[in-house]
């Protein structure tokens, strides 16, 4: 997409968000005209750079066949909806006893990935399940050092299965 393209392109989309904002709102004071024409602008901006990122994808996948991506897709996403589930209801039940056992720790993981992708999925997928979150990602040389936050020290052994499960399915597509 050239230049031209981009700004016409852009322009419909502004257009089409801040009327849509102004229906939907339906008020038409000068504050709130500001409000509509500052979210329409700010989701644009977000929305590049999902246009970025979805490049930035194309990357990580390199010579990834369409087919290999649905693959991974259908083989990935719904285990880690289960294991999202999973990992809810024992954040549940753990919350609802009457005495908390949680043992919140902070571990320090050197991560088996070999490239910028399967690092990414690993630490995105242990943030989208409950319980856990990647504090930092760092490259030192050729090694991937993850930073986790877990509520609960019994978790430790999830992050190692998902950190399996991420690895066996991007071997698997290449």
């Amino acid at each position: 997409m050239d230049l031209r393209q981009k700004i016409k392109f852009f322009s419909l989309l502004f257009v089409t968000l801040f009327s849509l904002w102004t229906i939907l709102s339906s008020y038409f004071e000068p504050f709130f005209v500001f409000c509509g024409v500052f979210s329409s602008v700010f989701t644009l901006f977000i929305f590049k750079r999902l246009i970025n990122a979805e490049s930035a994808l194309s990357q990580i996948l390199n010579g990834t066949s369409r087919l290999s991506f649905c693959k991974l897709l259908v083989s990935y996403i719904p285990w880690l909806i289960y294991q999202m589930i999973l990992s809810s209801i024992y954040i549940a039940k753990q919350v609802l006893q009457t005495k908390f056992k949680l043992e919140p720790i902070i571990i320090i993981k050197k991560c088996k990935g070999y490239n910028d992708g399967s690092v990414t999925l690993f630490a995105n997928s242990v943030t989208i399940t409950p319980g856990t979150l990647t504090i930092d990602v760092v490259r030192k040389r050729q090694t991937y050092t993850s930073t986790m936050c877990l509520i609960d020290k019994s978790l430790k052994s999830s992050i190692s299965e998902i950190e399996s499960k991420v690895l066996k399915i991007l071997h698997s597509i290449r």
